[in-house]
């Protein structure tokens, strides 16, 4: 091969280069917004301590996805799951309400057109309102609203594209996070969530 076609195909592969690295820059956001279900596991299902015993409730989220260059992403969101926990010492039809906050990395492995599975990886923050919590077994009231926790997460997912701006996703996520009751009592929180809706591509 001559110099000069050497130099053509050299620089015609850093422009391709550079152009898929700038499309994956520039790629802008997608939102999801799923819905589902939170499983309460481990000492949270059935532990005897304060303000164990929840059982499984309604759970939502939204996450703003940030694609970077190649195989990764970015995330941030919010998410809510309800917990029942009438057995845990609630009034009857009781609930735990966990809110909080999640960050992570999104890494996805392989592509097929328009499916794109994804492995993630991430930290949360918790906030756990007890207000139906009438007392511990002890008989100290842990009514009120919890400390803030800090845990992480790690799941897997898929997103079908359906089109250019929306798509169809399902998510399945393992949570581990402890707070602290108002009355001081440590809640360790451990749970499933399985949600699917609609993700908005920009």
């Amino acid at each position: 091969m001559s110099l000069p076609l050497r130099v053509l195909v050299l620089a015609l592969g850093s422009l391709a280069l550079w152009t898929a690295d700038g499309a994956a820059q520039d790629a802008g956001l997608v939102l999801e917004a799923h819905g589902g279900v939170a499983l309460p596991f481990g000492d949270l299902a059935d532990g005897e301590g304060p303000g164990m015993g929840a059982s499984p409730g309604p759970s939502l989220a939204f996450t703003f996805v940030r694609p970077g260059s190649g195989w990764r992403s970015w995330y941030a969101g919010f998410s809510q799951h309800r917990f029942g926990c009438q057995d845990a010492g609630c009034t009857a039809d009781g609930r735990y309400v966990a809110t909080g906050f999640n960050v992570g990395l999104r890494i996805v492995p392989v592509r097929f057109g328009t499916v794109l599975p994804w492995i993630r990886l991430g930290g949360i923050t918790t906030r756990v309102e007890t207000g139906d919590l009438s007392a511990t077994p002890a008989g100290v009231p842990d009514a009120g609203v919890s400390d803030l926790g800090f845990g992480g997460e790690v799941g897997v997912g898929v997103l079908v594209r359906l089109g250019r701006s929306a798509g169809w996703s399902t998510t399945g996520l393992v949570s581990a996070v402890s707070t602290e009751l108002p009355s001081g009592a440590s809640l360790p929180m451990r749970y499933l969530t399985l949600q699917s809706g609609i993700s908005f591509i920009f």
